[in-house]
């Protein structure tokens, strides 16, 4: 049994847009199979959570040949020899998210695996994209190239491609700039109080900053989907392009506005690190299952280090500022009591179930391979330029080079390792054993020292008492929302989701920690709580305030500390 080469061909309408659905219609031609299957991904590449996507398929139709359901993702269509196939499907677009599709008569945001389904067995072939836009709509922003047929048709060599290319269309503003000769677009998605000129100088600076650092810009054209929503956040790196949500009405807010450029650049430094420099296992992808690995790290955490470092080699952050924000993510890892529980690695394997299925208890049992990854890409790069002339820039260069652009593939963990011990002229083993696959504590001075830096807790409120507890008080309900493992919430006896009534006779009418600072260390407290409509009574023992609030600072200016923020 074989199948043809020729394309693929989707076409996308929205006569049904009003409902919020979008209608795709896939012709393709087929020999010698008795049937085909059709199918929609559970996942998207970036966002490690099942989202059964086929949820939102409805209509799956195939004229007069059979179409039958076989599971949750997939359709089976009867061919009876015929060789061509017109296959059509309604999706229901109503999210307002990067990883997901929206559409009204306004404006629509196609998200790829969630509104494009694919032929198995075809995911190879090339695909010919067609749009045919609602009535009024004058833009559609893709990052695709266009074909040489009449239209809005659009070329993807393959599924893959077609899957990893957002689609904006409505009427947005837009504004351009070119960075190492390559055109970049920027599409604001919805109404906001930007300023087009400054997200274009600071945009462009961003890319000029990343591609002088990697050496080169992988890609033909650029797209930048700004998603301006009252609320929410984050952002979804792709091979050609990136969505990243901010909040409409904050662009005056400098503090905010810094955040959404350092969103922008860590979605941006995607386009290296886990585009083309990736874990071996991320690609090429299996839409129909969860893709596990334990470098997660790798791919969030060395980027989380340089969305920030490329805004302070910007100078938008003096160096103390860059410093406190170095501090401040090993604040919230000393802070987690799951450090003791889960390595770096195990973060990684485990996002699935972990890290995007969150709970009440996930900060005891859990960190996170963005925040602790964050932390051992800043070491690991103090480590490489304290022992050569070298630093995690040419370590990134390298798997860049010699791993995506020479070998076609991604790396595995020991090749990283080894290429790190290469580059650092030091077999660094050690390092990884101690901060990635362990749960050990960190000797951050050990580090910091070379570079004339030092870390020490400045937390003030060391004597003060703490019940271990995080809650909320909303409608005159003061409610458990966590417990720290250890603590005396956990010795007391009580539970997330407690209503806490009063302590010691008196009604409380702010949340439980508030009252932390009304007594001392050894005192106890009489709580009266009701769980799950009965009323009970326990006994908390107050204890010190084991947080920490850590502050870095240049105790020595060293030549170490002025190449690593100043070359």
């Amino acid at each position: 049994m074989s199948t043809t080469s020729k394309a693929i061909y989707y076409t996308v309408s929205f006569n049904k847009v009003k409902s919020h659905y979008v209608t795709v219609k896939l012709d393709f031609e087929i020999k010698g199979k008795d049937f085909v299957d059709f199918k929609v991904p559970v996942w998207t590449p970036g966002s490690y959570k099942i989202r059964e996507f086929s949820n939102a398929f409805e209509n799956i139709n195939a004229g007069n040949l059979a179409v039958e359901r076989r599971d949750k993702n997939t359709w089976r269509i009867a061919t009876k020899g015929q060789s061509k196939v017109s296959l059509t499907y309604d999706v229901y677009c109503f999210v307002v998210s990067v990883r997901q599709s929206y559409a009204d008569e306004n404006y629509a945001f196609l998200h790829g695996t969630s509104a494009f389904g694919y032929v198995e067995g075809f995911e190879k072939e090339q695909i010919d994209l067609e749009i045919k836009p609602y009535q009024g709509w004058n833009n559609i922003e893709v990052s695709l190239p266009k074909s040489k047929l009449k239209g809005y048709v659009f070329t993807a060599e393959n599924y893959d491609l077609l899957a990893d290319s957002p689609i904006a269309l409505g009427n947005f503003d837009t504004t351009s700039y070119v960075s190492s000769k390559v055109p970049h677009k920027v599409v604001m998605i919805g109404e906001g109080n930007y300023d087009l000129l400054k997200i274009q100088e600071d945009f462009k600076k961003i890319s000029d900053t990343q591609v002088s650092m990697m050496g080169e810009h992988p890609c033909p054209q650029y797209v930048h989907f700004i998603y301006n929503v009252a609320s929410g956040g984050g952002g979804l790196e792709h091979l050609n392009s990136q969505t990243s949500m901010m909040n409409r009405w904050n662009y005056n807010n400098p503090s905010a506005y810094k955040g959404f450029l350092g969103l922008i650049a860590h979605e941006y430094f995607h386009l290296w690190n886990v585009k083309r420099v990736r874990p071996i296992e991320l690609g090429p992808f299996d839409y129909n299952h969860e893709v596990y690995t334990d470098m997660l790290w790798i791919a969030e955490g060395i980027t989380s280090y340089y969305d920030d470092k490329t805004l302070q080699k910007m100078g938008l952050y003096e160096d103390e500022e860059y410093l406190k924000i170095i501090a401040s993510q090993i604040s919230r890892y000393e802070n987690t009591p799951g450090k003791e529980v889960m390595s770096l690695a195990h973060s990684s394997t485990l996002a699935w179930v972990k890290s995007y299925l969150p709970n009440e208890e996930s900060m005891n049992t859990s960190v996170s391979y963005y925040n602790k990854g964050m932390i051992a890409a800043v070491l690991l790069d103090l480590e490489i330029r304290s022992n050569s002339e070298h630093s995690l820039d040419d370590v990134m260069k390298a798997l860049y080079i010699d791993f995506y652009k020479k070998k076609g593939r991604g790396f595995t963990h020991k090749e990283f390792i080894s290429l790190c011990s290469k580059i650092a002229e030091k077999d660094l083993q050690p390092f990884f054993d101690d901060v990635v696959f362990s749960t050990k504590s960190i000797d951050y001075n050990a580090k910091f020292s070379p570079f004339g830096l030092k870390l020490t807790d400045e937390n003030t409120d060391k004597n003060m008492c703490w019940s271990g507890v995080v809650s909320s008080n909303s409608g005159g309900k003061t409610t458990l929302n966590n417990i720290y493992a250890n603590s005396p919430a956990v010795e007391a006896g009580l539970s997330v989701n407690d209503e806490i009534i009063s302590i010691n006779g008196w009604r409380v009418n702010e949340t439980f920690e508030s009252y932390d600072s009304k007594y001392e260390v050894g005192d106890v407290a009489e709580i009266i709580y009701s769980r799950d409509g009965k009323i009970y009574s326990a006994r908390i023992v107050y204890t010190k305030n084991p947080k920490v609030a850590m502050k870095l600072e240049l105790v020595d200016k060293t030549s170490l500390y002025t190449s690593w923020l100043h070359k």
